[in-house]
């Protein structure tokens, strides 16, 4: 499945608040948490902790 995910992530990876928002699509499994498996890739992808990304709408 094909999910389209709108996100905001909160602070760099020194812990230097930020306001950035963003969207990318994302392909998920039936029955994968979209949330988590979203929330893992943006915080690699942007070197950023896990508790830096909120999702803030999926769009399937």
């Amino acid at each position: 499945m094909n999910v389209k995910i709108h996100y905001r992530i909160t602070q760099d990876r020194t812990g230097i608040p930020q306001a950035y928002t963003g969207a990318r699509h994302f392909v998920v499994r039936e029955g994968e948490a979209v949330e988590d498996t979203a929330r893992k890739q943006l915080a690699s992808d942007y070197q950023v902790p896990k508790s830096a990304i909120e999702i803030c709408r999926i769009e399937h």
